[in-house]
């Protein structure tokens, strides 16, 4: 009799267990919204507050970063960054009994879903604004529990800077490999480049333009578990007419498990530092992917409808010579189409060195 009261207490604390992964629900509809800030709670960074979801309405069911089913009933924060300073943001839910998840929205919205995580997360840096934190039930569950919000400056997210008008310089995937090479980094290889045919990635570009070869994380399909790999482009000299980075690029990955970032190496590719794009990278991994663990990347599915243009300055590289790696992670279960990039520019709006030399050519011609 007591073997089995210890069996059955096993699989009752087995259930309510968080879980790493969970399986799939239904993606958010494209445009639609249900969830209810009317009586959203203030919370403020350094809070420690005790919630209750059971009994709370269940206005979303889904949100944009996951496909988790979160039937459960939602308890919502509002969360204010002041003018004047920018934050990273962390919140952890504790002391629940059941499976509970915590998002963090750009705005009230679950199509606006920032970040989320099983027991916690950590934003990117974010500008001052109106945020919303909100604890949610998988699968129905309903429990008590304990927020944590902690907050640490961090410098404002800089403006884009481009499109920029002057290109110094240009690999375009579509054209050819970009003299690309392949480094390890403690994971299975997983870059390829020449015409993808993964049906999931979408045919045209960023400014309409069509893909036909592009360098990917497994062209033909989803990324392999356990990947890890670096490719990596350059050398370029860093002047003053090169101080901005344009990425082209596709990203579709399990969030917080698996991601992508991209550095710089000003020594060869000995050692790398991480590149931030002007509108900051979408999460903090955890600590499974080789290559990019626990570091900001782009992870999730923000943008599993088209390409994106992101913007990434170079102006501390000035008098420099860079190569530019592009970092992939993935641990070992659950799979998306990946990371896809259709090209890199650099350059700025300043006048460029070709134009400045070419006028001179010109007057020299008169003297």
């Amino acid at each position: 009799m007591r073997a089995l009261i210890i069996v059955l207490a096993i699989l009752m604390v087995a259930s309510v267990a968080v879980a790493d992964k969970k399986p799939s629900g239904v993606p958010v509809p494209s445009g639609s919204r249900a969830l209810d800030c009317t009586n959203a709670i203030p919370i403020y960074c350094g809070d420690i507050v005790a919630g209750d979801n059971t009994g709370m309405p269940n206005n979303a069911s889904n949100y944009s970063c996951t496909t988790w089913d979160e039937s459960g009933g939602e308890v919502v924060y509002e969360f204010v960054i002041p003018a004047g300073v920018c934050y990273e943001v962390s919140a952890s839910i504790s002391d629940l009994s059941a499976d509970l998840d915590v998002f963090f929205l750009g705005s009230c919205d679950e199509n606006d879903c920032i970040t989320f995580g099983n027991s916690s997360y950590t934003t990117a840096c974010l500008e001052p604004g109106t945020y919303y934190i909100v604890v949610d039930g998988y699968g129905g569950a309903e429990s008590s529990f304990t927020l944590t919000v902690e907050c640490v400056e961090c410098a404002c997210p800089v403006p884009a800077c481009c499109p920029f008008e002057n290109t110094v310089y240009e690999v375009d995937f579509n054209l050819d490999d970009g003299g690309h090479w392949l480094l390890p980094c403690g994971g299975v290889p997983v870059w390829e480049w020449g015409p993808s045919t993964n049906p999931d990635v979408p045919e045209i570009a960023c400014d309409d333009v069509p893909v036909t070869n592009i360098l990917g994380t497994i062209i033909a399909g989803d990324y392999l578990p356990g990947g890890g790999e670096i490719a990596a482009v350059g050398p370029f000299f860093i002047d003053q007419y090169c101080t901005c980075l344009e990425l082209c690029h596709y990203y579709d990955t399990e969030a917080t498990f698996d991601g992508c970032n991209l550095k710089v190496s000003t020594d060869g590719g000995v050692t790398w530092t991480i590149l931030t794009p002007s509108r900051g990278y979408d999460q903090a991994l955890n600590s499974s992917p080789p290559c990019v663990p626990g570091e900001q990347a782009f992870s999730g599915h923000q943008n599993n409808s088209a390409f994106l243009r992101d913007c990434f300055g170079l102006s501390d590289f000035v008098g420099m010579e860079i190569i530019v790696g592009f970092f992939w992670g993935s641990d070992s279960s659950v799979n998306y189409p990946g990371w896809y990039v259709k090209w890199i520019k650099i350059g700025s709006d300043d006048s460029s060195p070709v134009e400045d030399s070419s006028w001179g050519n010109i007057k020299a011609m008169y003297r």
